[in-house]
């Protein structure tokens, strides 16, 4: 994979009004993502619980943030930061809860440039924290690429099925 900069895709905080901009992009990078790999009716369960606009309305009006990366003003990517909700969070932590791209955008700058604009979005807290499929190594060395390691291990639930995650932490410096 080439590591391609791709200026013509446009990241910026999103605010409660995107909120529907950010249901259909968590819809279709966690389909795209899980299709074949989680049951198919638990993952039509789980983005109608986690990903409806409401949902994410909520979620932003209650502190967390968000940021979508756009094509010609199409959603392609989003990441969100809440506060922890890890059991293996500490005070001072912050919780990366989702960060995905679609697949045909993989393998050019615009994933660490999502993740450049959630650890600028983290100042002031310790350490940035997340929960990754255990079996999903792409995602894990992307990760360990950016200065994570592994500090716990958890179980997921989507729509009712179990899946085991590792939880991934990476200091936030204190300039």
């Amino acid at each position: 994979m080439s590591e391609t900069a791709r200026p013509d895709i446009a990241i910026r905080e999103a605010s409660a009004t995107d909120a529907a901009r950010l249901s259909l992009v968590a819809n279709a990078t966690f389909l795209e993502t899980f299709a074949g790999l989680i049951d198919g009716e638990a993952l039509v369960v789980h983005c109608a619980r986690h990903h409806e606009p409401d949902h994410l309305r909520a979620r932003l009006g209650a502190g967390a943030r968000a940021w979508l990366a756009e094509l010609d003003g199409a959603p392609v990517g989003y990441a969100l930061l809440v506060e922890p909700e890890l059991d293996a969070a500490e005070p001072g932590d912050i919780e990366l809860k989702k960060i995905y791209l679609l697949s045909r955008f993989h393998g050019g700058d615009t994933a660490a440039r999502l993740l450049t604009s959630t650890i600028d979005g983290a100042a002031g807290h310790s350490r940035l924290l997340l929960g990754v499929k255990d079996d999903n190594h792409r995602a894990i060395g992307f990760y360990a690429k950016h200065g994570f390691r592994q500090i716990a291990t958890r179980r997921f639930d989507v729509g009712g099925t179990l899946y085991d995650d590792v939880v991934l932490a990476r200091d936030l410096e204190q300039v």
